[in-house]
C-alpha cells in the first residue's frame, strides 16, 4: 500500500509541455497543472547528481517511479507534495533544477525533463500572474470593462525606444475589423489552435498579452496601432451570433468614463 497517487491530467500535461514547449496554450495548461495537482516526491531530503547539477526528483507517473525504485538503493518514503512546495525546497537549498521523472542512469521517457531553477521560476512566475488575473478575484465576478482578459498582439520597439503594438484582428462579411479578446483559456484555444488565426500568429511571433478592454485604447504604455479597427470581439468563437460578440469603441469609451 502506498501514501500518493499519480495525476493523469498532470502526467498528460508535462508530456504535451516537453512536445510542445513555447506553445502558449499547452505551457500556460501545464502550469495550471501544477498549480491543481500534487508530484510525487522524497519524503526525506535526496538529491539526484545528474549532468553536474544536484537535482530534486519527482514523479507524475507508476512507471516512472518504478524503474527509479529499481535504480536507487537508500531506503526512501515517497509522498504526495504541492509541486509549489517542491520549488521552494529548489530555491531555499540552491539546487540546480528540478527533474521530472528522470532516472539515476540517465534514461529519458516522453515525461521525463530537467527544468533549471532560473528558467522554471521566471516561467512559473509568468503564467502564474496571467492565471491569477483571468481566473483569479481580479476576474471573477467583474464586468467586462473591469475583468482581464487574453489579447493577441504583434509588439515591436521603434527607432525612439517606444514600444509599438498591432493587434490580431477578425474582420465581418463587409470589412469591419474587431480585436478578438478572450475571457477563458479554452475559449482562447479555439482561435490560438486555428489554421487560419492562431497558427500564422505563433509562426510571427505574436505576443498573448493580459490586459483589460480600457487598454487596449489606452494603455499604460507604449502606443496601440487601432487604424480601421471599430471595438472588440469577446470570445467570438463561443458566440452563436457573432454579432453579440462585439464592442464598438464608443461603448467601451462610455464604461471608462463612467468608472473614471
Amino acid at each position: 500500500m502506498t501514501d500518493y497517487q499519480f495525476s493523469p491530467e498532470l502526467d498528460e500535461r508535462l508530456r504535451s509541455f516537453i512536445a510542445d514547449s513555447g506553445n502558449f496554450v499547452t505551457d500556460i495548461g501545464f502550469v495550471h497543472a501544477l498549480h491543481a495537482y500534487a508530484v510525487v516526491g522524497i519524503a526525506e531530503p535526496f538529491v539526484l547528481p545528474i549532468e553536474d547539477k544536484n537535482v530534486i526528483p519527482v514523479f507524475t507517473s507508476a512507471d516512472a517511479l518504478t524503474d527509479f525504485k529499481k535504480r536507487v538503493t537508500e531506503p526512501l518514503t515517497f509522498v504526495n507534495q504541492p509541486f509549489m512546495t517542491v520549488v521552494d525546497h529548489l530555491l531555499s537549498q540552491e539546487f540546480d533544477a528540478i527533474a521530472f521523472n528522470l532516472q539515476p542512469t540517465g534514461q529519458d521517457a516522453s515525461n521525463a525533463i530537467m527544468l533549471g531553477r532560473s528558467d522554471l521560476v521566471a516561467f512559473l512566475n509568468y503564467y502564474t500572474d496571467v492565471l491569477n488575473k483571468l481566473l483569479g478575484s481580479a476576474s471573477e465576478g467583474k464586468s467586462q470593462i473591469e475583468r482581464y482578459y487574453l489579447m493577441p498582439a504583434f509588439v515591436r520597439t521603434t527607432a525612439d525606444g517606444e514600444t509599438a503594438r498591432i493587434f490580431a484582428t477578425l474582420s465581418k462579411p463587409n470589412g469591419d475589423s474587431f480585436v478578438p479578446v478572450f475571457s477563458n483559456i479554452l475559449s482562447f484555444a479555439k482561435w490560438y489552435n486555428h489554421a487560419d488565426f492562431g497558427i500564422p500568429f505563433q509562426e510571427h511571433d505574436g505576443l498573448v498579452l493580459i490586459w483589460q478592454l480600457r487598454d487596449i485604447q489606452h494603455p499604460s504604455t507604449g502606443v496601440n496601432d487601432l487604424e480601421d479597427v471599430l471595438g472588440v470581439a469577446v470570445d467570438p468563437f463561443d458566440a452563436v451570433d457573432y454579432e453579440k460578440s462585439v464592442m464598438l469603441w464608443d461603448v467601451l469609451n462610455i464604461s471608462n468614463e463612467t468608472d473614471d
